[in-house]
């Protein structure tokens, strides 16, 4: 809708004043949500702006590490005029306020704003932070524009009913009325002077999703005004999903994350996009073929094409793969290739560059076959005689280091080890990972990746809960950290882990069903949890790769 219609139609609604396009009412921009405190750390992906040293303030929304969005009005000379707000470095100096739930703390981070990149059609504009934040949950754009009588949240650093300008976060709750083409009226709690910019969010499968932008307001039920009516309007975001992403998504790196999640309803792969977005998940076996009763999944990625590799009921290894295209190829039994042995019930695999490494396990005994670059595969190889017998072998995965050395590791009991194959073929001896380091505790799960010469490694407890280590190209290992406080202590059901950009990224699956994701950047740092959404059925068990496109 063009800014003169939403005007008509904001003016009709509300009977008298005339609202901009640019978020203005009677020629004020609306500024925090007159609700409820938030909680000490909710809503962290709220962001206070100031803007020349506190002559504006107006609130934002953390969508990837480095990117905001809020309301281009904030940073308007006019901001009736937002559409016109030229791209580039803001005219006044702006700084961002991030994860702060209480301005009085030294939570969260601080940011100065460099660069905006508005709308013509909206009042909205995506704002760069100067350096990348972590640790802080941001949010996703929503799939789907809000529909009239939803019930949608919001936060924000605005003044209050009885507070001019206040030190802490507000929540609010709303409910949609008309919804246009570009933007969303709203109704609910106040939406006051320093909300502009604020985000308007919906509760989907579990998480928060960004449905809107705050923008103008009425001033009832805020300090200082005798206005009673209290109905706002939002910039819609569903509807420019590809420009945000377009826009904001890192240009240092084109690989995505690739996830394969095995549910009770088949077998699902999804994408996400270096800008944290992923895409919704499709069924690998309407598009690779169908596998009897599949019993486990592991994938691996080599020059943008994804291997996926499948237990069937009958024991069988099967293969299929997605082309850098999108196109998949069909999965195919690899017994003949790779030779007849027990029916297998847990594989693991991994790229060494050129080729593949696979890791099966079967009748308590690990074997190993490779893939060379032509897709020819050599055949099983029962490596127990070179590594040493283990028993009761319950989990099996494997990561490749440079210098080509495939590392691989097992669970055994409730014990970690670890060998590894050589680029010349030789082969290590397991090794008692519980004994080379500190702090593992009974281990039920593991996964690797390989980053550089140092092996990334996630373990499982028995007991419940998470932990990360490093074993350094030198050969030494680090303790292990938890990661209860990002991922939960609970006893999860599957991990998985891959190696993106030089990221470790990790997921597991809970008791309770739900997929979460974190990642850890190349400085040490830790992304907070996410929770990954859009798959079919419960998920029993989730696999990474990264791969280019």
């Amino acid at each position: 809708m063009s800014g003169k219609r939403f005007r008509a139609a904001w003016a009709a609604v509300l009977l008298t004043a005339a609202v901009s396009a640019a978020g203005t009412l009677n020629g004020t921009t609306a500024q925090a949500l007159g609700g409820d405190a938030a909680a000490t750390g909710a809503s962290s992906f709220t962001a206070k702006i100031d803007i020349d040293n506190g002559a504006r303030a107006c609130s934002g929304t953390l969508i990837n590490n480095q990117w905001m969005i809020t309301a281009a009005s904030c940073f308007a000379d006019d901001p009736a005029l937002a559409t016109s707000l030229p791209a580039g470095t803001p005219k006044l100096k702006s700084t961002a306020t991030i994860g702060r739930t209480d301005l009085t703390t030294s939570t969260g981070e601080v940011r100065d704003i460099t660069q905006l990149i508005p709308r013509t059609d909206r009042d909205l504009a995506l704002a760069k932070l100067s350096a990348p934040v972590y640790g802080l949950s941001f949010l996703h754009p929503a799939t789907s524009a809000p529909v009239v009588g939803e019930a949608l949240k919001g936060a924000g650093y605005g003044r209050t009913k009885d507070t001019w300008v206040p030190d802490t976060l507000h929540s609010a709750a709303f409910t949609t009325g008309a919804v246009e083409a570009t933007a969303v009226n709203i109704d609910g709690t106040p939406v006051c002077k320093g909300d502009t910019g604020a985000p308007v969010f919906r509760e989907k499968d579990g998480r928060p999703e960004l449905a809107a932008i705050a923008t103008n307001s009425w001033q009832g039920g805020c300090l200082g005004s005798d206005e009673t009516r209290t109905g706002a309007a939002a910039s819609r975001v569903d509807d420019i999903r590809s420009w945000i992403t377009e826009n904001t998504a890192s240009t240092l790196s084109i690989w995505n994350t690739q996830m394969l999640a095995k549910t009770s309803t088949g077998l699902y792969h999804g994408m996400r996009n270096s800008n944290g977005d992923w895409t919704s998940f499709g069924d690998v076996q309407k598009v690779a073929g169908t596998i009897t009763d599949i019993a486990y999944a592991a994938d691996a990625a080599i020059k943008g094409k994804n291997y996926i590799f499948a237990v069937g009921g009958d024991g069988h290894v099967y293969e299929a793969n997605r082309r850098p295209t999108g196109g998949w190829e069909a999965f195919r039994d690899l017994t003949g290739e790779l030779s007849t042995k027990p029916a297998f019930t847990k594989i693991a695999v991994t790229s060494t560059g050129p080729g593949l490494a696979l890791i099966g396990l079967a009748g308590g005994k690990v074997y190993h076959a490779t893939q060379d670059a032509d897709e020819k595969w050599s055949k099983w190889g029962d490596v127990t005689n070179l590594l040493g017998a283990l028993d009761d072998i319950t989990q099996v995965t494997t990561g490749q280091t440079t210098g080509g050395d495939t590392q691989i590791g097992v669970v055994s009991g409730t014990k970690a080890y670890h060998a590894i194959r050589h680029s010349d073929g030789t082969w290590s001896k397991w090794g008692h990972i519980n004994q080379a380091t500190t702090n593992i505790g009974p281990v039920n799960g593991m996964a690797f990746a390989g980053i550089g010469g140092d092996l990334q490694v996630v373990l499982t407890n028995s007991t419940g809960g998470i932990k990360h280590g490093i074993r350094a190209a030198d050969g030494s290992w680090s303790a292990f950290g938890s990661l209860n406080s990002k991922l939960g202590a609970d006893t999860m059901i599957s991990v998985g882990a891959a190696a993106v950009s030089g990221e470790f990224q990790t997921a597991v699956v809970t008791p309770d069903g739900k997929i979460k994701h974190t990642l850890r950047h190349a400085n040490g740092k830790w992304d907070a949890t996410e929770q990954v959404v859009g798959y079919p059925g419960t998920p029993q068990s989730v696999a990474l790769t990264g791969s280019a496109g």
